[in-house]
């Protein structure tokens, strides 16, 4: 490899690097420890009640800690892969900074910028002009962490010169070797609302990112070389060079991986929502090889009463963590706590095509907050319904508090309607179908179609043809029709991904005075529980069936 240096070695003797016995300096361990995809799950609330809240980040602090303590180790490296901020309430509603204390609190080296960090305004809350995380302030916690912000691709769009609040790479020292922290991240400007990307051009080539590799290991000469990128990175790992790249970790797709790819390169990646981590041992050799060891899975999520605030947890909570966790609570516990209804049947998001309680409940609450328009369908996606609600274990009903509503839908996304033809509507049907964040859950109407292939396939690579659509009063939409229009509802997501029908259309109500989907939420099972209570009836009956040719 090319920290396999004769030279280097020799030199190292001459320095005196030999111990006063005659024996080496030995290998060096460093333990690499990386999570990835938190989503402002520092505690996850979305039990409902406070006593089986889960605090996984003071657990995943502990056992950190436990491993610098161990003695195993010569050091260790701890990395995010991105997506730190948004989803739980809890970070949404201090703007992240229980999250930046968090992170700073716990010792991280360096963390990725993902997709999600695009949601607010990135350069306030995620990243500041040095390319370091942002400063935060909760309570009595304050600071400034100068924990590298990276992204080695991310482009200004009118300039053309890298933005300033990432960083390409960064050396960091552990053990007295130097380790390359070089941040990457794919082309996912589709993931993102089309205004708050516009700004930047994103170059995902992994041929510049080796070229990267290979300059940043000529001139800064580290020890080992580490790719933190928010993307799989079984991909990356299998196009980069194992004479230049010791271990890939990555993010974005939410599965817990630790393997080797076929160029020799390994990978791992953390689970999402602070579900556990990912680990893996760098050996170090006094001739300069490098080889990742111990490539392991850590998994907090299977014991969740070991995650609960007791005494008896205490010892395996770390107490810094829970300190935080405790003070954010504290800062926004009146207004998360207020019941605005109740369930007897879970609100719970997976299903079929087209159709999974949640879904169904939230653009029927779409339908609602703009009936005054006269709405006759709405659409959202999938993907930004963040959780599902569940009753707990022996209780027959669960109440719904306005916790719960940041909780499943967190992004803050406005509600806008548009004017669709009927051959309009059968093609956004088709979009759903096809690709989920065109708007797949929807209401206010059923629908037949037929797919070539079997739904064994992905869904993208089968092709969908709209046979019929019925709205809810029993209208049959003619779907070649391209005269009569029928308003529908949809999120602003939903109404710029690339491709998508309401591209170029002007919404009823201009974005700006547009409802923001959560908070419509929040005020309508608001006048609900003050008129009878507040008893939310959920429906998990499909939308779309297909029908075999």
């Amino acid at each position: 490899m090319k920290r396999a240096l004769i030279l280097l070695l020799c030199l190292c003797l001459c320095a005196g690097l030999l111990c006063a016995g005659g024996e080496t300096r030995g290998e060096k361990r460093v333990l690499v420890i990386e999570t990835s995809d938190i989503h402002g799950y520092i505690m996850d609330i979305s039990a409902g009640s406070s006593e089986k809240f889960q605090y996984k980040l003071a657990r995943i602090a502990y056992l950190i800690n436990e491993a610098r303590s161990s003695g195993e180790y010569d050091d260790v490296l701890l990395l995010d892969g991105g997506d730190l901020y948004q989803g739980m309430p809890v970070s949404m509603m201090t703007g992240g900074a229980v999250i930046r204390a968090a992170v700073d609190a716990m010792g991280y080296d360096a963390v990725c910028l993902g997709n999600h960090e695009f949601d607010w305004e990135v350069t306030e809350y995620a990243a500041d002009s040095e390319g370091t995380l942002a400063p935060y302030e909760l309570g009595d916690y304050f600071g400034d962490p100068k924990i590298p912000v990276l992204a080695c691709d991310l482009y200004d769009a009118a300039t053309g010169e890298r933005v300033p609040f990432t960083r390409d790479y960064a050396v960091i020292e552990k053990a007295g070797l130097r380790i390359a922290v070089i941040g990457y991240i794919p082309d996912y400007r589709n993931q993102i609302m089309t205004a708050k990307i516009a700004p930047y051009i994103i170059d995902g080539d992994l041929g510049r990112l080796d070229a990267l590799v290979r300059r940043v290991n000529e001139t800064e000469r580290p020890d080992a070389t580490v790719i933190l990128a928010h993307e799989d990175p079984r991909g990356i790992a299998a196009a980069m060079d194992p004479g230049q790249v010791d271990l890939v970790c990555g993010g974005h797709v939410h599965n817990m991986l630790a393997g080797t790819a076929a160029s020799g390169v390994p990978y791992i990646q953390g689970a999402s929502n602070a579900g556990g981590f990912v680990s893996a041992v760098l050996v170090i050799g006094e001739d300069g090889a490098v080889r990742a060891e111990e490539l392991t899975s850590h998994d907090i999520s299977s014991d969740r009463g070991a995650l609960y605030d007791t005494e008896a947890n205490a010892a395996g909570l770390d107490a810094g963590i829970m300190d935080i966790s405790r003070a954010c609570w504290d800062a926004i516990r009146d207004e998360m706590s207020e019941v605005i209804g109740y369930i007897d049947t879970p609100l719970t998001k997976t299903g079929g095509v087209g159709a999974n309680a949640a879904g169904n409940w939230i653009t029927g609450l779409m339908l609602k907050a703009t009936r005054e328009l006269g709405t006759v369908a709405a659409f959202y996606n999938n993907g930004g319904i963040r959780t599902s609600l569940y009753i707990p274990k022996g209780e027959s009903t669960r109440d719904v508090t306005v916790g719960d509503i940041y909780t499943i839908t967190p992004f803050g996304n406005t509600l806008l309607v548009f004017e669709l033809s009927g051959s309009e509507l059968a093609r956004q049907l088709a979009d759903g179908l096809a690709r989920p964040n065109c708007g797949d859950q929807m209401s206010g109407l059923t629908f037949t179609y037929s797919a070539t292939g079997d739904a064994s396939m992905d869904r993208a690579d089968r092709e969908y043809t709209i046979l019929s659509v019925t709205l809810d009063d029993g209208t049959e939409v003619d779907i070649n029709d391209t005269k009569t229009l029928y308003r529908v509802c949809t999120s602003n997501y939903n109404a710029t991904v690339e491709g998508s029908v309401f591209l170029g259309k002007t919404p009823l109500v201009p974005e700006a005075d547009a409802p923001t989907d959560n908070e419509a939420f929040i005020k309508l099972l608001r006048q609900a529980y003050a008129l009878d209570g507040g008893y939310i009836s959920v429906d998990p009956s499909p939308r779309g069936v297909e029908v075999q040719p």
